[in-house]
């Protein structure tokens, strides 16, 4: 195999390391082999940019002293390039270089990240060794994989904040009625007397396997219905002549972080909106432009764990545990700094909600 090339990060990653903080404690997760290995991470779109902040922080000066020793270097894919653009993952002892660009896109959605870690485990190439998955584990997941939920995510339904739904509660009741066809202006919900423009993420998403499976419990392409698609969580992606009267499902901790300027705002002026009759019946999100946090309770139907998925065929195994995993016996201070707590505010800052796990541990292993 070709040596490592120069360390390399992606965007959201270099972005994210002004918002993290890291104590000194070390992982006992997987000692350091002596190789400088690339650790690269794909998927879900809802939790690139809290990866890249987990993935800064594994590449810190602090983590480099504490716990990545190697030092093994953490790369985010971004799940879609901009038209021209390139992404490169280094080479390492296991993978020759990758580089995504418009020919070799890169995996886009849950289902992608997991098919791309599946692959790249039964060639042992080494090429993705974490899959970013906003949907739990499914009957196709093959037994090696490993998923650790480390935040709670919330999706509800998005509309303009200046067009024929804004200002609008929906019952869980009319949302599934936009979806199955049988309610198609505003105006039979309170809005406007407009048309309503139907959108649903991209195929492979998991907020739309979530969203279609969970929230409205059916598939609305398969129902009377004329459904447009989006990239998920970006407003910008729905034609600017529908937006006025679309509905779309959002990522509320995509849409806080956006709000609160940790990423890129994709909003389009989209707000998060509150459903009743789905166990939480107020505003998803508390606060103001910069300090938003979400108010959302784990009762809600659409409340959803989110992951990082390993393998453990992967040659990186061990080394991608390291980051965002942790071992049977392990506590808060000898997993992933991840599990272990310590990135609790970053969590927050993303919008999601923490989690509690066993041996005071803020993942939980399925």
């Amino acid at each position: 195999m070709r040596a490592r090339t120069t360390r390399f990060l992606g965007a959201t990653a270099i972005a994210a390391c002004a918002c993290l903080t890291l104590t000194g404690t070390a992982s006992a997760v997987a000692p350091a082999n002596g190789l400088e290995e690339v650790i690269a991470a794909a998927g879900s779109d809802t939790t690139v940019d809290i990866t890249g902040a987990i993935l800064a922080n594994a590449n810190s000066a602090a983590a480099k002293a504490a716990w990545n020793t190697d030092p093994d270097n953490y790369v985010n894919v971004p799940p879609v390039l901009a038209a021209g653009q390139t992404f490169t993952v280094p080479a390492d002892p296991f993978a020759d270089e990758v580089v995504y660009n418009g020919t070799n896109p890169a995996p886009n959605g849950s289902s992608q990240g997991k098919a791309a870690l599946k692959a790249s485990a039964e060639a042992g190439d080494g090429k993705i060794d974490i899959a970013r998955s906003s949907s739990a584990r499914s009957s196709s997941d093959p037994a090696s994989f490993e998923f650790f939920a480390f935040a709670t995510d919330g999706v509800t339904w998005s509309s303009s904040a200046t067009g024929s739904g804004a200002g609008l509660t929906l019952t869980l009741a009319q949302l599934r009625g936009i979806y199955d066809g049988s309610i198609t202006n505003w105006n039979q919900v309170g809005g406007a007397n407009a048309a309503i423009k139907v959108y649903l993420p991209q195929t492979g998403s998991g907020t739309l396997s979530f969203f279609t499976g969970t929230v409205l419990g059916f598939d609305p392409t398969t129902k009377p219905v004329t459904i447009k698609r989006f990239q998920e969580h970006d407003g910008n992606s729905i034609p600017a002549a529908d937006r006025a009267t679309a509905i779309a499902p959002f990522s509320i901790a995509q849409w806080i972080a956006q709000g609160n300027a940790v990423t890129a705002d994709k909003r389009a002026g989209f707000t998060v909106n509150p459903l009743t009759g789905a166990g939480f019946n107020g505003s998803p999100v508390s606060g103001s432009a910069g300090s938003y946090t979400p108010a959302f309770t784990t009762a809600f139907l659409g409340s959803r764990s989110v992951y990082n998925v390993v393998d453990s065929r992967t040659p990186s195994y061990d080394q991608a545990k390291r980051a965002v995993g942790f071992d049977a016996g392990d506590s808060a201070s000898t997993a992933s700094p991840l599990c272990g707590g310590q990135l609790a505010t970053t969590i927050q800052r993303y919008g999601f909600l923490t989690v509690s796990g066993p041996n005071g541990l803020s993942c939980v292993k399925s």
